[in-house]
């Protein structure tokens, strides 16, 4: 893997670029150096246990990349509107400069040149320095965003190192092998050691924090006394830190340096340490990249025959073997993990369970062979990795969904290793308000990651080990229940479940998920009667929308298919789908239905026509209501508003004008005439 040179090139001739220009010059070469490190990648495959995370790693590096780029794209709108309004401050000067020295003196001029000034005033003292302002905010932003990106790419170098290393086990050829663990075991270092500072800088930030909570002029005595408690557990952590990365720091020439015996040796003693750890059940990543490292640093406390005689065993090449066998134990599921859905991976998971089951009672039986239960318990550790590593995945969506919720500020870690979610939510909620549901982790992340989405509150918290506690309003209890039944398959404990018992229509007919029928209240079931043919559409549609539903086929060959009546308009549109109706849609309907039938002004049109005016009317932001269905597509407005809505303004000065040319035409006609009365009386 390249090793990203950060050093300026530029000569003293050229000029110096500005801060933007710098961050767009560090981004290009981040891309490019990303784009080499994945080609390395593609043409070098990680092992099973390590691509999971690199591609977790990747996937936050790509998303930060995204966001960094907005804020730039948000940087440069705000820099072209400064622009925009100083050229217009600019030219309001220059138009007051010109009336001055013309026409100042009258009246109407001079309130003018005052409206200008004013105008003037709030371009240069209000406008600008908020444009201003945001523009620091981004750039604030964009740093906290490229630090975190530099943390996780630490993460990534470290996995892609460790993973070299492993790999360089298994060259035969002498020179090529020693290469390649050399320059795998200096990124190993280097990235370990980075991690390790980063790791050092977090605490650093948090005993700050601590320390300004702890000489606050409001901080309690007893408050003060835990929080020098937690100020000295901080300092140890930073101290053991510390003492790690000067024992790991190496310079990056240190392997190019070695011998071709203390190469040999490096191998043999990482080869095995990183053996002994897998064969234990370790396989976080930092325990291992710190052990590979420090197994490699053992070669500097042997003396010269020490060194010759553990590298005199790379004759019988162990290490080859070693690789392949990590290998091997991982590459019967390293296809499910990378390119298996969910439901694969459930699959194989429930397999291996099944398998783990039989292979005890294999191993523990007394009436077959002594060979085939040593076999047996061979086999069985075997397995055993296979479903930890399987499970990893869940942990790893787990984290991945974790550490985006704290990004953003939504969740927060505790110190006993939890976790809770819109934990201030939890707290405005009465307590007679809360309803709450169990469920393991990943269950919890699919639950919550579809109630974010369908825009419904929620707060939840860790409940001991792998259990997450979910909490809802009691109001929003019907939305819990399809959420949770769409995402993993469970119902919620409603009072729609408690009352049937789970039973449903169970045992009256055929039935498709009686208990989601079970778990839905009188009033919150919608039910429709179709086909069995078109039925059977309906439901397809269902299924690939994630929509909960239950089904009964009646006895006259028709389906009574009921759904939430939360997703009564989702059923609708399908139902019109399959039946080759077109599915109307209204945008704010009950706009239209809070508006008196003698408030609405309605304007039929088709539906080019409607959307057309619906969004100039948002534009606007004139309040209307609007009907989109081919040909007989409509607007509603209230009356109040249906000149603004429907009349251009120039049409509306026109008719302004016209009608006001009539009124003085009337006038001076009724001012002639009594003169020609008199007239002609005087005649």
């Amino acid at each position: 893997m390249p090793v990203q040179d950060n050093d300026d090139k530029r000569t003293t001739d050229q000029p110096a670029v500005d801060a933007e220009e710098e961050l767009r010059r560090k981004q290009a070469q981040a891309q490019e150096q990303q784009q080499e490190e994945s080609g390395a990648q593609k043409s070098d495959k990680l092992l099973p246990f390590l691509n999971a995370k690199a591609e977790h790693h990747q996937s936050r590096i790509d998303s930060l990349d995204e966001k960094i780029a907005n804020q730039t794209d948000k940087i440069d709108r705000n820099k072209a509107k400064i622009e925009a309004l100083s050229a217009k401050a600019d030219k309001l000067e220059d138009t007051n400069r010109m009336l001055k020295a013309t026409i100042g003196n009258l009246p109407g001029i001079r309130t003018l040149i005052a409206n200008n000034e004013k105008r003037i005033q709030a371009i240069r003292e209000v406008k600008i320095p908020k444009r201003q302002e945001k523009i620091d905010q981004g750039w604030k932003k964009i740093d906290t965003l490229t630090a975190k990106r530099d943390r996780i790419e630490h993460k990534l170098n470290r996995v892609i190192a460790l993973n070299d290393t492993i790999k360089s086990f298994g060259i035969h050829f002498n020179k090529e092998r020693r290469e390649a663990f050399a320059d795998a075991m200096t990124r190993l270092n280097s990235s370990t050691v980075d991690c390790l500072s980063d790791k050092k800088a977090t605490l650093e930030a948090k005993k700050q924090a601590i320390l300004d909570t702890y000489n606050a002029p409001e901080t309690s005595a007893v408050d003060k006394l835990k929080l020098g408690e937690q100020l000295k557990g901080v300092n140890e952590r930073i101290g053991a830190l510390e003492s790690k990365i000067m024992k790991l720091a190496r310079p990056e020439t240190h392997y190019e340096e070695q011998t071709n015996d203390q190469l040999d040796a490096s191998m043999i003693l990482t080869g095995e340490k990183l053996g002994e750890m897998v064969q234990n059940g370790t396989m976080d990543i930092p325990s291992l990249a710190e052990g590979a490292v420090q197994a490699a640093q053992e070669v500097e406390t042997l003396d010269r025959s020490q060194v010759a005689s553990i590298a005199d065993k790379l004759i019988d090449q162990p290490l080859a073997s070693a690789e392949m066998q990590m290998e091997d134990d991982y590459n019967m599921i390293d296809g499910i993990i990378n390119n298996g859905s969910k439901e694969d991976i459930d699959k194989a998971r429930a397999e291996l369970r099944e398998g783990i089951k039989n292979m005890e009672n294999l191993a523990e039986n007394p009436f077959v062979p002594q060979e085939m239960r040593e076999n047996a318990t061979a086999e069985l550790e075997k397995m055993r990795k296979q479903l930890e590593l399987l499970d990893s995945v869940d942990e790893i969506e787990v984290e991945s969904w974790l550490m985006t919720m704290v990004d953003n500020g939504d969740a927060v870690l505790t110190d006993d290793g939890g976790f809770k979610v819109n934990p201030d939510y939890y707290k405005e909620l009465p307590r007679g308000d809360r309803h709450v549901e169990t469920m393991t982790e990943i269950q919890a992340v699919e639950v919550m990651s579809a109630l974010t989405a369908a825009g419904v509150a929620y707060s939840a918290a860790t409940k001991g080990e792998d259990k997450v506690g979910i909490t809802v309003s009691k109001n929003d209890v019907p939305a819990l229940n399809d959420v949770m039944y769409a995402s993993i398959g469970k119902i919620a404990h409603t009072e729609a479940a408690k009352e049937n018992g789970g039973k449903g229509e169970k045992g009256k007919y055929q039935t498709i998920n009686p208990e989601y029928y079970a778990s839905l209240g009188k009033d919150d079931k919608h039910t429709r009667v179709e086909p069995i043919a078109t039925a059977r559409k309906i439901v397809a549609e269902l299924q690939k929308q994630n929509i909960p539903y239950s089904a009964v086929v009646r006895k006259n060959d028709t389906v009574a298919v009921t759904v939430s009546k939360a997703n009564v308009e989702a059923y609708k549109q399908i139902e019109s789908a399959v039946k080759g109706e077109r599915a109307v849609e209204y945008v704010n309907p009950d706009f239209f239905k809070s508006l008196p039938k003698q408030e609405r002004f309605t304007q039929r049109m088709d539906e080019g026509q409607a959307r057309k005016k619906s969004a100039e009317l948002t534009a606007k932001g004139v309040e209307h209501s609007a009907v989109f269905g081919g040909e007989k597509s409509a607007v509603t407005v209230a009356k109040k508003d249906s000149q603004r809505a429907f009349f251009s303004r120039g049409r509306m000065q026109r008719d302004a004008q016209r009608i006001s040319g009539r009124g003085q035409q009337k006038s001076q006609q009724r001012e002639q005439t009594p003169k020609k009365r008199k007239n002609q009386g005087l005649e």
